[in-house]
């Protein structure tokens, strides 16, 4: 390795540490919150996080769990980092999600007689529909000036009732359980085995996708474009760049990242669109980002604690008699923290100042 490339490592390496550093003090200052309140609740804090961690990562079938819950949550989280960096707030995670999973459902039986080759077809068609879908509202807001924090909670709602009609009248199945037909197994995500349960190779899928949006964001002209219109709509319009083109692909491709999302939630986990499906898998990848620092590689991390918290709570419930409740209380400290950065540094003292510098909310690992 050359020097030059190793400096160009280390600084990376540094970047990514100063990062993730502030959310990982908000994590254990959010721990020992929750000790408190464990205590105040009559429970042993260490008994109790104890069976928190062995729920989530203490046996093949705990971190199955936790890989199957961690897996929508990258794609929803891709959803909300890729359109913050250009200064949006995608809300819609959730009907986008919803979207690609129908779309999946349906060609994943109609498309049966292609074989192998129809998984990925499938998958691709979950993006572009995701895509689609998400370039209503980037229209909307570039083109007629209305607020996507509006226009992306309006269309979950719309999304999500047209999807669960399309489940159970077009597209209705046999099964005793509402929903779509079932997807050949020959056609489904492969599973990981060794003892992870429904834990399949979407995964990777999720780790693929946080690379390609780390490689578009900071890699490419596009990138650098969207980037540019977050920091300064006024600057980059004096350079040229198209604020109104980037306002709608930086949600449409965030869109995209959550309608693959839910392709793969159905073929890999569940085989089907079942009514009711998975619920606030959209609005928990708002939490991931932030967790994140919507840094696509942030954002698995973020995922994967999400995922290990929901996993856990109900080991933790049934060993100790702590309620799944205080899961809840635990995200919500963790994001209080990671987003009020002056109160950390009220709790840590003027020394977490030179800890948490550079890693404010606007901030990534590629900054």
């Amino acid at each position: 390795m050359t020097a030059r490339s190793g400096s160009v490592f280390g600084r990376l390496l540094a970047g990514a540490g100063g990062a993730l550093l502030f959310p990982v003090l908000a994590i254990l200052i959010s721990f020992a919150i929750g000790a408190v309140i464990i205590l105040a609740t009559g429970n042993d804090p260490l008994a109790a996080y104890s069976a928190l961690i062995s729920g989530a990562f203490g046996s093949p079938a705990a971190i199955g769990r936790t890989l199957v819950n961690t897996t929508p949550l990258i794609f929803t989280g891709l959803a909300v980092a890729v359109a913050f960096r250009a200064g949006l707030f995608n809300i819609g995670g959730e009907g986008q999600f919803y979207i690609g999973a129908v779309t999946a459902a349906w060609l994943g039986v109609s498309l049966g007689f292609l074989g192998p080759i129809a998984l990925p077809v499938v998958l691709v068609a979950c993006v572009v529909t995701g895509f689609l879908w998400g370039a209503i509202p980037g229209a909307l807001k570039a083109y007629f000036g209305a607020h996507e924090v509006i226009t992306t909670i309006m269309l979950n709602f719309i999304a999500i009732n047209l999807t669960v009609y399309l489940a159970l009248n077009p597209l209705r199945g046999s099964s005793l359980v509402p929903g779509t037909e079932n997807v050949a197994a020959a056609l489904r995500i492969p599973v990981l085995g060794f003892g992870l349960g429904r834990a399949n190779l979407g995964i990777f899928l999720g780790i693929l996708a946080a690379v390609a949006a780390y490689l578009l964001l900071w890699r490419t002209k596009r990138g650098f474009q969207i980037r540019a219109v977050g920091l300064s709509p006024g600057a980059a319009n004096y350079a040229g760049i198209p604020i109104g083109r980037n306002t709608v692909l930086a949600i449409a491709i965030g869109a995209a990242f959550a309608g693959l999302g839910g392709g793969v939630e159905v073929m890999g986990v569940y085989g089907k669109m079942a009514v009711p499906f998975v619920s606030n898998v959209g609005f928990n990848g708002i939490g991931v980002a932030l967790l994140g620092r919507n840094h696509p590689f942030g954002v698995v991390l973020g995922a994967l604690v999400f995922g290990g918290l929901f996993s856990g709570a109900q080991e933790m419930q049934f060993q100790t008699d702590v309620p799944l409740s205080l899961t809840v209380v635990l995200l919500a400290v963790i994001l209080l923290l990671v987003t009020a950065t002056k109160l950390v540094e009220l709790i840590l003292g003027k020394r977490a100042r030179v800890l948490t510098s550079g890693t404010r909310l606007e901030r990534g690992l590629g900054q």
